[in-house]
C-alpha cells in the first residue's frame, strides 16, 4: 500500500473515533439533561402534594418528625368510646395505608397477621386524639391526610405522577401499588420512606454512629 494511502486512511480512522467519542459525550449530557429536567418537573408535585415541616396544624402542634412518638402513644392509651369510634370510622373511611394502598387505613394489610405498622399507628392515633376532642368527623380526616403526606410524601407524588399517564420508576420512585409494605421497608425508617417499624418505638432516623 502506498504511503500517501496509508495516511488517508488512517486520517479517515482516526476521524472516526472522534465522532464517535463526541457522539457518546453528547449523548451523555442529553440523558444528564434529560435526568435534570425530570428531576425538577416533580418538584412542583413535592409542593403540591407533601406539607413541609412546621407547618401550623388544626391541633395546635407544628407539623414534625417529632410528633411521631407522641401520635403513637395516643394510639396506644386513647380508649374512644362507642361512639367516638364511630367517628373515627367515618373519618378513616377516605383515606387508604400509603404503605399498603390496596388497604384501607381502618384495617391495613399488617392487621391480619395482628400486628401494625407506625405509619398507620401514628396517622390512628392522631384521629384517636381529635375525636376525643371533639374535631368534626372532615377536620379529622384531613388532619390524618395531612400527617401521612408529610411522613410517606414520595407515595403521593407517585400516585399524583401515575395519575398524570407518567411512570413514577422513571423519576426513581415505586408505582402507588408497590407501597413500603410490599418492598420490606416494614422496620426502615420513617424518614427513609419505610413504616417505621412495627412495635411501640417509632422509627423515625436512622440511628447515629
Amino acid at each position: 500500500m502506498l504511503e500517501s494511502e496509508i495516511r488517508v486512511r488512517s486520517r479517515a480512522i482516526r476521524k472516526g473515533i472522534l465522532l464517535v467519542v463526541v457522539g457518546s459525550v453528547l449523548i451523555g449530557g442529553m440523558a444528564a439533561l434529560a435526568a435534570s429536567q425530570g428531576a425538577l418537573s416533580i418538584a412542583p408535585l413535592y409542593t403540591e402534594n407533601v406539607p413541609k415541616e412546621g407547618l401550623p396544624t388544626v391541633y395546635g402542634l407544628p407539623l414534625a418528625w417529632t410528633n411521631a412518638q407522641l401520635f403513637a402513644t395516643w394510639y396506644d392509651t386513647i380508649r374512644l368510646t362507642a361512639t367516638e369510634a364511630e367517628i373515627l370510622e367515618a373519618a378513616l373511611a377516605p383515606l387508604t395505608a400509603p404503605c399498603c394502598d390496596d388497604n384501607p387505613l381502618a384495617h391495613c394489610c399488617c392487621e391480619r397477621g395482628g400486628l401494625i405498622c407506625n405509619v398507620v399507628r401514628t396517622a390512628r392515633g392522631l384521629g384517636k386524639h381529635l375525636v376525643r376532642e371533639g374535631y368534626p368527623v372532615d377536620d379529622v380526616t384531613q388532619a390524618m391526610d395531612h400527617w401521612l403526606r408529610f411522613i410517606h410524601g414520595d407515595y403521593y407524588v407517585a400516585r399524583a405522577l401515575a395519575g398524570q399517564g407518567e411512570d413514577p420508576t422513571v423519576y426513581g420512585l415505586f408505582l402507588p401499588a408497590n407501597g413500603a409494605c410490599y418492598r420490606g421497608l416494614c422496620n426502615a425508617p420513617l424518614q427513609d420512606g419505610g413504616c417505621g417499624g412495627m412495635g411501640p418505638q417509632v422509627v423515625v432516623e436512622r440511628p447515629r454512629t
